[in-house]
C-alpha cells in the first residue's frame, strides 16, 4: 500500500509539473503546440481547461499527502518499551521544611559606614 501511495505521488508531481509548463497565460503566444487549442478546448482555449486539471492534480497530491503521512505514521510507530514506574512518596520526616522568613517584606539595611 505504501508503495502504491509512493507512486501515485511521484506520478501527480509530474503531471503537476508538466501541467504548469504546458499551462499559457494571458499575454503569452500559444506557440505551435496549440494552434488549434480553440476548436479543442472552445472559444476561452486551453486555459481555464489548464487550470481546472491543475486544481484538480493539486487537491489529490495534497489529499495524497495526508494519507501517505498518516499510514507512514502509523505503520512505522516506534514500539515503546513498558516500563513500570514505581513512585517514592517521602514520609513526613523526610520532606525539606524551608526556613521561616518574615511574611512582610523588610527594607534593605544601609550599608554600615566605617
Amino acid at each position: 500500500m505504501e508503495t502504491l501511495l509512493i507512486v501515485f505521488q511521484v506520478i501527480l508531481a509530474i503531471l503537476i509539473v508538466l501541467i504548469v509548463l504546458v499551462n499559457v497565460t494571458k499575454g503569452s503566444e500559444y506557440g505551435a503546440v496549440f494552434r488549434g487549442a480553440e476548436a479543442i478546448f472552445g472559444g476561452a482555449g486551453p486555459t481555464s481547461f489548464l487550470n481546472k486539471v491543475t486544481m484538480v492534480l493539486v487537491v489529490l497530491f495534497f489529499l495524497n499527502s495526508l494519507i501517505l503521512t498518516k499510514y507512514v505514521s502509523l505503520k512505522h510507530r516506534p514500539a515503546l518499551p513498558e516500563v513500570k514506574v514505581q513512585q517514592k512518596v517521602p514520609s513526613p520526616s523526610q520532606v525539606p521544611i524551608p526556613p521561616s522568613q518574615p511574611l512582610i517584606p523588610q527594607q534593605p539595611q544601609a550599608p554600615e559606614k566605617r
